[in-house]
């Protein structure tokens, strides 16, 4: 399974949720494998601080690839390895997200309630997707996750519309948001949710959630395409 987080907008909290989705997947057990395609390499930052702290997942390899041929191609071949491939895509419409589309069995498409978010989020759910959908002649399934959400945002009037916006897209939404937690900001410097000194068994129980929803979209759709 390949996934892909993207929106093409800057500061939705891809890469956080990359770190913490791929943390949580390595440690139950499944081989996982994180392309970092972001120019300013962020991942890979973090993944060389972890393992100098060792606090690095064993079942979790990462590697940073710009290259848009070579996002696709280490992403199909790390997959036919057997492995859970996260690609963490830049947050600007460039070759390296069509890349990360092209590849992608499910995209994530993390934001928050604000007016840029969810226009860059649907433009790529509802515009970019369905061409490479047409193209490919496969379903691609998106899966939009609300992030760093706290009560007064869930709750304030000001959000509705777009909230509303959301709902009567047609665009799957995740469950749950995912709460704004200091476990999240934690591991921006290093470690996973399940080695931060501080455990968190809220955060990793919202990723176990995700995690396991992703995995049933991806084998729902992949059985959609066999039929």
């Amino acid at each position: 399974m390949i996934v892909t987080i993207a929106n093409p907008k800057g500061g939705t909290g891809k890469t956080t949720l990359v770190r913490a989705l791929s943390g949580t997947a390595a440690y139950a057990g499944n081989p996982v494998y994180l392309i970092d395609a972001d120019s300013r390499a962020n991942t890979m930052r973090w993944v060389d601080i972890s393992k100098q702290m060792n606090v690095w997942p064993e079942r979790l390899d990462a590697s940073s690839c710009v290259d848009a041929d070579k996002i696709y191609d280490l992403a199909l071949s790390q997959q036919k390895a057997g492995k859970i491939v996260f690609i963490d895509i830049e947050g600007t419409t460039s070759e390296n997200l069509f890349a990360g589309l092209y590849a992608a069995d499910i995209v994530i498409i993390p934001m928050q309630t604000t007016q840029d978010d969810v226009v860059a989020g649907l433009q790529l759910a509802l515009n970019h997707l369905p061409v490479i959908e047409e193209e490919q002649g496969r379903k691609v399934p998106a899966l939009i996750v609300i992030n760093q959400h706290d009560f007064v945002s869930g709750r304030a009037k000001v959000h509705e519309p777009l909230r509303e916006v959301l709902r009567e897209s047609g665009v799957r939404l995740a469950s749950q948001p995912i709460a704004r937690r200091s476990s999240y900001q934690s591991i921006g410097a290093a470690g996973t949710l399940q080695s931060i000194s501080k455990r968190d068994d809220k955060a990793i129980d919202e990723m176990e959630t995700l995690l396991a929803e992703i995995i049933a979209i991806h084998i729902a759709n992949s059985k959609g395409q066999q039929a």
